[in-house]
């Protein structure tokens, strides 16, 4: 099956669940690079390679992302001893805790808007406001407006991006594989480095 072919089939329930996962199974830790997949899907939508509205697919994308943010909250409420005991493995660097941490405590509610934006916050964001005294009531408007704003910006950009260049489709064949390749390099670089 080819590329198109693939994302045609299951593209879309795939960048929906992979933005759950992110921030709701903190995945995130694991393979950066949520913007490129947004970008990627917003491009998807325009060109007509991926079969589905873009409004759906930023309703469908948000609710996605708002889900995952509350299960991240819930995993910090859970967690959260476990959390700053567990030692650094390839995946979980205690420092990467620390730094979100130390950049919500400072920026406080504005924190948790722009952490959406910076790949080592993002997965993070949620966890440490379910280990603060933040009340879940507390933090979904807050998650709202982050999630609003960060999922309109790159899918957003990418959907107009392409329906000013169609001829981008054409290309679709070289940008799928090489954005995949730019998020997983922090994955490769980790796994080069405990070696």
């Amino acid at each position: 099956m080819e590329t198109s072919g693939l994302i045609e089939w299951g593209g879309f329930l795939l960048i929906v669940a992979f933005v759950f996962l992110e921030t709701g199974l903190l995945l995130g830790l694991i393979v950066p690079g949520g913007e490129s997949l947004l970008f990627t899907a917003g491009l998807l939508v325009s060109t007509n390679t991926l079969q589905v509205n873009i409004i759906t697919l930023l309703f469908c994308i948000m609710l996605a992302a708002i889900a995952g943010d509350i299960s991240g909250f819930y995993i910090g409420r859970k967690f959260k001893d476990r959390l700053y005991r567990k030692k650094d493995t390839w995946y979980f660097k205690k420092k990467y805790l620390e730094m979100a941490e130390k950049y919500i405590e400072k920026h406080k509610k504005m924190a948790l808007i722009f952490g959406k934006f910076l790949p080592i916050i993002r997965p993070f964001s949620p966890v440490i406001s379910g280990t603060t005294r933040i009340p879940l009531a507390g933090f979904i408007p807050i998650t709202l407006i982050a999630v609003l704003l960060y999922v309109s910006a790159f899918t957003l950009t990418g959907y107009f991006l392409g329906s000013q260049f169609p001829q981008i489709k054409n290309y679709l064949g070289y940008i799928l594989p090489i954005s995949i390749l730019v998020a997983l390099i922090p994955v490769i670089n980790q796994i080069r480095k405990r070696r």
